[in-house]
C-alpha cells in the first residue's frame, strides 16, 4: 500500500490473511483484535498492528490480541468500530481512530483519539530513528 520513511505499510481486510512476508510490515488488518489475530501478527513478526476493537466485547474480547503483541515488543492498536468498518482494511487506514492501544504503542506517543494515519507515521518514524 505505501513506504512511510522506509516501513512498508499494507492494508488487509482480515487478520486471517497476514503471511511470513508481512514480517517486519506495519499491518492494518480490519478484522477484530482477538486473541486469533494477534496470534498471527505475532507468528509473521508484525513491525506493527492495527484492528478494529469490534466493541470491545466481554472481558475485552475484541482487543485481547493486543496483549499478545505487547508481548512481544509490537506495537498493537485498536481502531473504533465506528470510525471505520470491520473487514474493510483501506477504510480504516483513511479513517480509522484509534480507541485502544498496548503499553509498547503508548511508549511510541500513540494515544487513544489518534487518527490511524498518525499513529503509523509516528511508528514509522521511532522505526527509522532506532535503525
Amino acid at each position: 500500500m505505501a513506504t512511510i520513511d522506509g516501513l512498508e505499510v499494507i492494508a488487509l481486510d482480515s487478520a486471517s490473511q497476514i503471511e511470513l512476508g508481512d514480517r517486519r510490515r506495519l499491518v492494518i488488518a480490519a478484522s477484530n483484535g482477538g486473541r486469533e489475530s494477534g496470534r498471527a501478527a505475532v507468528l509473521a513478526g508484525c513491525a506493527a498492528v492495527v484492528f478494529n476493537d469490534a466493541g470491545i466485547g466481554k472481558d475485552r474480547a475484541g482487543v485481547s490480541g493486543l496483549d499478545l503483541v505487547d508481548a512481544e515488543g509490537i506495537a498493537g492498536m485498536a481502531v473504533a468500530h465506528t470510525s471505520a468498518e470491520i473487514s474493510d482494511g483501506l477504510g480504516t487506514w483513511r479513517t480509522g481512530v484509534l480507541s485502544t492501544v498496548n503499553s509498547t504503542a503508548a511508549a511510541l506517543g500513540i494515544r487513544p483519539g489518534m487518527p490511524v494515519r498518525e499513529a503509523v507515521a509516528i511508528v514509522a518514524a521511532a522505526r527509522k530513528e532506532a535503525s
